[in-house]
């Protein structure tokens, strides 16, 4: 697996109106980046979560502990980005 970041970029350069009490500027500002994630259990769709792209596959494992999926590594045999709809 690549590194998550290659995913998405984390944070976006735009354009930003700041109000403030005593005037208003227009600037580029950077902007956390924040994108759905869908996430399948045996190749079914599970839900999708919108995040913050990085360390997706860490986020997917602590998702699914909470949620009582999972309970220990062995019950994970394979984790991977899917390129298309089917994986």
């Amino acid at each position: 697996m690549g590194q998550d970041d290659a995913m998405g970029r984390v944070t976006r350069r735009h354009a930003v109106l700041r109000v403030g009490p005593e005037e208003t500027i227009r600037r580029i500002d950077s902007l956390a980046v924040e994108e759905p994630l869908e996430i399948r259990l045996n190749g079914e769709p599970y839900l999708v979560t919108m995040r913050t792209p990085g360390n997706d596959v860490d986020l997917v494992h602590g998702l699914l502990y909470s949620e009582g999926i999972i309970s220990e590594r062995s019950d994970i045999v394979l984790a991977r980005y899917c390129a298309g709809v089917r994986c």
